[in-house]
């Protein structure tokens, strides 16, 4: 049986009528690509502060962990390697590796393309794959986890090829599942993205006659296991952390807000924005070619099924799930159309030079075009002096490392005893930025993602914060935090500079004395309405007490994430005869009162099992009595204390 990939095709007679601006070799032109494009990425690393999330990310891997709450930890390993080996958190540095990182994607994207097709078809899919904007900007050059998932997701999807494509591989069949086993598992420490490329390896498997006999091989099999095993620290440190990871990552494309088509709209106009539209219409087209003629062309086949799960899936999903501006989770299956886009270019330079000629100089010009203009403006800050900007999104690349000057003059970046806090995640790695790793960094809010893993708040009760963000972050900072500070004072308010132009003008700090977590509920029947879920009637005779008025009420509180909520007492009374009021934390039964027939009160002393994690931030206490008749008078909750270690 003959070899479903092509012959690669690099010599002069045959391809030169079809070489674009002259070029003579489809290999030494992708290493010029490569070198080019890294020197690209490396001045645009010197000229960009971090945007929110790579500032975000490196205050998470100061601290390092087996895994993190938001993605695997490859990506953050790597980070945290740079900082322990150079001593630097600035953004050329960090970000070294994620060019690296790319320049190997590059050159795998051209292998494997050469390996399916043709050598000139590799070189022009590594091309536009280098000059669509999310690849070599974003996963190109930037500090996050798609730097290390595009590579080994492209390792994987290349010896994949090996044993599925090549039938001379047949013999080694059990070599290369071995090492799809552990391109498999570095993909799954990159990004959850992984499992697609499972379901797409499945998908070809099940739909190729030719190659259903892998459902019956143990290889696949024992690559899996392979897999998990080098993909364990996620598995270790989710099952350590209450699963949290995995809860928080599937319960976003879970989550509806009901049929909204404007959101795929946007998704559908935010990938095409993404990718730039002279290249992401050419790659839906090969895309819905590939699928419309299925398994009869094998290696085509192969890549549609590899890219159909994260295009089909978030791109679906943002019909009901609220995902936002993430238009980038589709960008592993937009990486696997572009060998089809290689051949398709490769092939017009043949068939149509001119057209196809003009597509990809313009293209070429275009996207340098839009990289400069941005570029210099990052800079200069030019254009909002030629158009005023109402808001410019390129402020998130404007770090707050030059208020570290400022924060060592107040000494507050020495002061033993004090950690540094935002009341945001996003602005977490700012603020992290600021103090440079001198301070611990947490999040002060119901949603501090991977900044909770950076200390633990129980250890940090009496000691300073330095509070920092900007002023729609920071209002009524007073009030918020009144229990969680002795005192709280504002220390200075710091602008922020591009170019020549003030752009920034309220990034204020304040200092808060004598931290604490231990925040206690305590509700006497005249707090506020938020705590009241359903079931409550009228006040119940007396100052601060509530009657429940139906079979059973609820009481919501608002509890400090990370913080385990053990201590509970609740007094209540009857007033029609003995009965028993039975007490459940967030459905589990916690203890039962019995309530005398002379009305006076009784209090139940017991404990609520649930520790306090990320993303859980509300507990929900359920009072059912016997009968109509019980009244509440106070309900107190305290943290429990921490046991040494």
């Amino acid at each position: 049986m003959p070899s479903t990939a092509a012959t690669p095709s690099t010599t002069a007679t045959a391809d030169t009528p079809r070489a674009w601006l002259g070029l003579r070799d489809p290999a030494r032109a992708t290493l010029a690509l490569i070198l080019i494009t890294a020197a690209v990425r490396i001045g645009l690393g010197i000229l960009m502060d971090f945007g929110n999330g790579e500032s975000y990310y490196l205050a998470s891997t100061r601290d390092p962990h087996l895994s993190y709450f938001d993605q695997p930890p490859l990506f953050l390993w790597l980070g945290w390697a740079m900082l322990e080996l150079t001593g630097s958190d600035d953004p050329a540095i960090i970000r070294l590796p994620f060019i690296a990182l790319f320049a190997g994607t590059t050159w795998m994207l051209f292998t494997l393309t050469r390996r399916l097709y043709s050598a000139w078809a590799g070189f022009y899919a590594a091309l536009f794959l280098n000059i669509s904007a999310v690849f070599t900007v974003s996963v190109g050059g930037w500090f996050q986890p798609d730097g290390p998932l595009m590579l080994f997701w492209l390792l994987t999807a290349w010896a994949l090829a090996r044993v599925m494509l090549d039938p001379d591989q047949r013999a080694r069949a059990w070599a290369w599942w071995l090492a799809i086993g552990l391109l498999l598992g570095l993909t799954l420490l990159s990004k959850y993205h992984a499992v697609f490329l499972v379901a797409g390896a499945g998908l070809y498997a099940l739909t190729q006659p030719g190659q259903r006999h892998w459902i019956r091989h143990g290889g696949p099999y024992v690559a899996l296991l392979i897999a998990l095993v080098v993909a364990s620290p996620v598995l270790v440190w989710n099952a350590q952390n209450d699963w949290v990871s995995f809860a928080f990552q599937g319960g976003r494309s879970v989550e509806s807000a009901g049929i909204r088509p404007e959101w795929l709209l946007r998704s559908l106009v935010g990938q095409m924005t993404w990718l730039l539209p002279w290249v992401w219409l050419p790659l839906v087209w090969v895309f819905a070619a590939a699928l419309l003629r299925g398994p009869r062309a094998p290696a085509d086949w192969f890549l549609a099924c590899l890219a159909l799960g994260p295009i089909a899936f978030f791109t679906l999903v943002a019909l009901w799930a609220p995902l936002g501006f993430h238009f980038h989770w589709q960008a592993p299956g937009y990486l696997m159309l572009f060998p089809l886009l290689g051949r398709l270019a490769d092939r017009g330079l043949h068939r149509r030079p001119r057209i196809t000629g003009t597509w990809l100089t313009g293209s070429v010009a275009v996207t340098a075009a839009v990289i400069a203009v941005l570029a210099s403006h990052i800079a200069t800050n030019w254009i909002a002096r030629v158009v005023p900007l109402e808001k410019d999104p390129t402020l998130e690349a404007l770090e707050w490392r030059l208020l570290r000057d400022d924060l060592t003059a107040f000494g507050v970046l020495d002061w033993p005893g004090t950690f540094a806090a935002a009341t945001h995640w996003v602005e977490g790695g700012k603020v992290d930025s600021a103090v440079g790793g001198a301070l611990p960094v947490v999040v002060l809010s119901d949603d501090p993602r991977n900044l909770a893993f950076t200390l633990d708040l129980r250890d940090a009760e009496g000691w300073d914060a330095l509070v920092m963000g900007t002023g729609h972050r920071l209002r009524d900072l007073e009030t918020r935090f009144a229990q969680s500070f002795e005192s709280l004072e504002p220390l200075d308010t710091f602008r922020l500079t591009r170019g020549r132009d003030v752009v920034v003008t309220d990034v204020q700090a304040w200092l808060g004395r004598g931290f604490s977590v231990r925040h206690w509920v305590d509700f006497d029947g005249t707090d506020a309405e938020t705590y009241f879920g359903d079931g409550w009637g009228a006040f119940g005779g007396g100052p601060g007490s509530r009657a429940i008025a139906a079979d059973q009420a609820t009481l919501r509180f608002d509890i400090e994430p990370r913080v385990p909520y053990g201590d509970l007492r609740v007094r209540a009374r009857s007033t029609s005869g003995q009965q028993t009021l039975a007490l459940s934390w967030e459905g589990m039964a916690v203890g039962r009162l019995v309530l005398p027939d002379d009305g006076s009160p009784v209090e139940l002393a017991t404990a609520v099992p649930a520790e306090r994690r990320v993303g859980r931030h509300q507990g929900t206490l359920t009072l059912v009595p016997e009968q109509p008749g019980v009244v509440v008078e106070r309900v107190i909750l305290e943290p429990t204390r921490r046991r040494a270690d």
